[in-house]
């Protein structure tokens, strides 16, 4: 089931250089990993202190991978130091992967009334 990753950081202050660079060296890294899908990196309008990463993987097992990844925690490591919070990660799934799956225990719990 392909999953959606949204990945917020807020900075600190605006992100420096040095930030962007391990934030791009973060999506080259998951770029190269098994389950890859796609992602873009958004930078809020009116809060430039506010990026936010969405990426989508095949499942949430390649995406858990990376996550745990030794490379993608020394990168992150180094993020945190400038965050004015945790970054907040939350995992979504295809609404017409939930839909078709709730669909479906419809049709059987009917069928198995009839």
């Amino acid at each position: 089931m392909t999953v959606k990753i949204l990945l917020e950081r807020k900075f600190k202050e605006e992100p420096s250089l040095e930030e962007i660079k391990i934030i791009n060296e973060l999506r080259m890294g998951a770029m190269l990993r098994k389950g890859y899908v796609s992602g873009e990196t958004l930078v809020d309008l009116n809060d430039h202190r506010r990026i936010v990463v969405i990426s989508v993987w095949a499942n949430k097992e390649d995406w858990k991978e990376w996550e745990s990844s030794d490379h993608r925690r020394k990168l992150e490591a180094n993020l945190n130091e400038t965050l004015k919070k945790s970054a907040v990660v939350r995992t979504f799934m295809l609404g017409a992967d939930y839909l078709g799956a709730v669909f479906e225990e419809v049709v059987h719990e009917s069928e198995a009334g009839s």
